[in-house]
């Protein structure tokens, strides 16, 4: 008959290779998300038959065929054919290990089999109960292992895609309860105490109860956000910044574009300042070449050319298309190793401090004070203005058949460049997108809204590299669907140029942070590497090039008008085309059509409403109450998404005394449905430095401040509202990104 004493060595025994059994299910909950490993279940019975038959101290002679039994029936079910008991299946288990063992002498881990993989598995596991038995029972420490597991999920959640956030939790709950339970025992064995169960009970409870407490602190207690970028893909990134087009690189310009693909680490480091009244993209170069994996130069050896005159030797846009003249000021950081301009479309002239000369690549339309690279000095050209014409597109001309006719030899075949390589399902994708589009323009956004898709993600630090002969805009288009900036612009261009449709690669910078508001309604913007970007190109007939943005999260910062400036009698010419064009086609429509549809749209509309004659319980009326619900479902989660774009239509244009004041408020429940709720008792400027860190940037600061100064002083309301209304609307589309 078992004595009390044993009863309770028993039951802490069962406690504690109940806790041992869930930490070493910890190193196999993860397997399935970032390795091939499936059915882990199997491994998780086998602990678990290990740990039951450890526990009632069973003799080898019957843990070892049990054990050997499971892994053979588990082997046999994911490997092996034939009935389990027949044995016929051994020889071809034996004939699979003696050909992973010839592996072993060379090192060809790689060309091991899955059987024998998990056969190593299943025996790994088999010592790992046993050394977890020997710790507890005869070391009685579990320390070592318990820092183990908690280094192994970290590592875990840290670079892989597994969520260890409960992982943790338990973990530290079971570990922190266990060492206190092993030194407990540890300490009546070295003073020999004959300690009773209730005076186990009072070591145990407050042990139990002050680690529960200090685990529910810990969940509840608030918690900042992170102060600095996430280090891990700095990591991942010593020695592999300037290894051109694999591996995590810095983000920033380059001028090699060879080999696309693979993550990169943000770098906040400051490229150029600007003073600017509008805002736009930041031009450095262009490619034509695509080769499958990147972008060249199609002449690379192509030399600078002094000019005298920008607007003449480069054209970007027609004349005939509506412009905005403006000048703005670049200050490049002294630490910027590039010697180039960085400049907006539509460039006219570059005016340095020193009256340096102008040189123009006219393959890249690379333009720099210098010759060469290392002609001269970041000393000599700091500081520069720049004198552009900004364009607005017009939509009816583009919206035009395109003849490319007054364009130079060679034009549109440099410019519908397609390697022979590329995938047929690429040029197959880019028809089924626009076979019902008349028109250049309605092609071109068709394939911009299809990069839009949800399917699609914006994802910097899991970026596919292509491999062997796979093309990069395959690989994105049908295999991992994320990417950045790179992916997206290429993408489109491939799927353009697969239509004949003239497109080109350009790179640059976006028009960087608001920093503050200067003299003439001018603003100052802070540009850095994490602002280098790279956008599409198309040429339209009788417009120029036309920049697109089909990188998600990024909005096209150009403007449409409905036609060219200052052209009376267009419109009436249009009208009579318009005529013309539906009787060309008229052949080809079928008069039935329009009248099917409205009978179609009939009938349905009459079956929707019968749907709610019908009684009770009816399919049809489930149907509305499905579709109903599903639709309230997609509203709601997309919330974010829409009801930035509904605040902004209804306060941006406003002028009143009030406009300012209800702006503010919505901005602050727009953070709040984001999940960035003002906490009771926290100060305006506090929550706003708080959003501020949140999004790596100033604009909340400097926006709180002039809603202050026009709370005080309400006089002002209106002009501190048309001062900050660019930093509101700043902030309101982050709450959608």
């Amino acid at each position: 008959m078992k004595t009390p004493k044993d009863q309770e060595g028993i039951s802490v025994n069962l406690l504690y290779y109940l806790f041992a059994f869930i930490l070493l299910w910890e190193w196999l909950r993860p397997l399935g998300e970032f390795t091939d490993t499936a059915n882990t279940f199997i491994f998780v019975f086998f602990i678990a038959v290990s740990f039951i038959m450890t526990f009632f101290r069973l003799r080898w002679f019957i843990t070892f065929p049990v054990k050997m039994f499971i892994i053979l029936f588990m082997l046999h079910g994911l490997y092996f054919e034939g009935v389990f008991f027949s044995f016929l299946w051994i020889k071809d288990l034996i004939g699979d290990i003696a050909f992973n063992l010839s592996l072993v002498p060379s090192a060809d881990w790689m060309g091991m089999t899955s059987s024998f993989r998990s056969l190593l598995f299943f025996i790994l596991l088999w010592l790992l109960v046993y050394l977890i038995h020997y710790w507890i029972l005869f070391q009685k420490r579990i320390f070592f292992f318990f820092v183990l597991t908690l280094l192994y999920i970290t590592v875990l959640d840290t670079f892989t895609p597994y969520d260890a956030s409960y992982a943790i939790v338990r973990v530290v709950l079971i570990g922190f309860f266990m060492l206190g339970l092993l030194y407990f025992d540890r300490l009546k064995k070295l003073e020999n105490l004959k300690v009773k169960r209730l005076a186990s009970l009072r070591w145990i409870m407050p042990l139990l109860a002050f680690i529960m407490l200090s685990m529910i602190l810990a969940i509840l207690a608030p918690k900042a956000s992170p102060q600095w970028p996430d280090p891990v893909p700095y990591i991942t990134a010593v020695g592999r910044e300037d290894e051109g087009g694999s591996g995590t690189k810095k983000i920033g310009y380059s001028p090699n574009d060879e080999k696309l693909g693979g993550s990169f680490v943000g770098d906040d480091t400051e490229v150029f300042t600007h003073i600017s009244s509008d805002r736009h993209y930041w031009r450095v170069e262009s490619k034509d070449v695509y080769t499958g994996k990147g972008w060249e130069a199609s002449d690379p050896d192509a030399e600078r050319e002094v000019i005298t005159s920008i607007q003449d030797e480069v054209i970007w846009i027609d004349d005939r298309v509506e412009t905005k003249s403006l000048e703005s000021t670049v200050t490049i950081n002294e630490e910027y190793r590039y010697l180039h301009v960085i400049y907006p479309l539509g460039l006219t002239a570059v005016n340095t401090e020193a009256n340096l000369p102008i040189y123009l690549n006219r393959n890249t339309e690379l333009i720099s004070p210098f010759q060469k690279q290392g002609d001269g000095s970041r000393e000599e050209f700091l500081t520069y203005q720049v004198e552009y014409e900004l364009p607005s597109y017009p939509l009816n001309e583009m919206k035009k058949a395109q003849v490319f006719e007054n364009v130079p030899d060679g034009f549109v075949e440099r410019y519908t460049q397609l390697p022979d390589t590329l995938p047929e399902r690429v040029r197959e994708l880019a028809v089924s997108l626009t076979e019902t589009k008349s028109n250049q323009y309605d092609k071109v956004k068709a394939i911009e809204d299809y990069l839009g898709r949800p399917e699609f993600t914006y994802d910097k630090e899991d970026v596919a590299i292509p491999e062997g002969n796979q093309d990069y805009v395959d690989q994105f288009l049908f295999e991992t669907f994320k990417g950045y900036c790179d992916n997206f612009s290429t993408s489109m261009i491939v799927l353009l140029r697969s239509i004949d449709i003239p497109a080109r690669w350009v790179k640059g910078y976006t028009e960087g942070d608001f920093v503050q508001t200067v003299e003439n309604s001018n603003s100052e913007y802070k540009v850095t590497n994490n602002n280098a970007h790279s956008w599409v190109e198309v040429y339209f007939t009788g417009v120029g090039w036309v920049p697109f943005e089909p990188t998600k999260g990024f909005v096209n910062p150009y403007d449409l008008v409905s036609d060219y400036k200052d052209t009376p009698g267009q419109e009436e010419v249009e009208e009579e085309k318009e005529p013309v064009e539906e009787e060309e086609k008229e052949p080809e429509a079928t008069p039935e059509k329009p009248e099917q549809t409205n009978k179609e749209t009939s009938s349905s509309t009459s079956d929707f409403f019968g749907f709610f004659s019908l009684r009770l319980g009816s399919t049809g009326l489930y149907g509305v109450m499905i579709v109903t619900a599903i639709l309230a479902f997609v509203i709601f989660k997309t919330r974010t998404k829409w009801i930035p774009k509904l605040i902004i239509l209804k306060y941006k244009n406003r002028n009143d005394d009030q406009v300012f004041f209800q702006a503010y408020e919505s901005l602050l429940k727009q953070f709040a449905r984001r999940g960035i709720k003002r906490k009771e008792g926290q100060t305006l400027r506090d929550y706003a430095r708080y959003i501020d860190r949140y999004f790596h940037m100033v604009h909340m600061t400097a926006l709180t401040e002039n809603y202050e100064r026009a709370l005080y002083r309400r006089d002002d309301a209106k002009q501190e509202w048309t001062k900050s209304v660019e930093l509101w609307e700043n902030l309101i589309k982050r709450t959608s990104s």
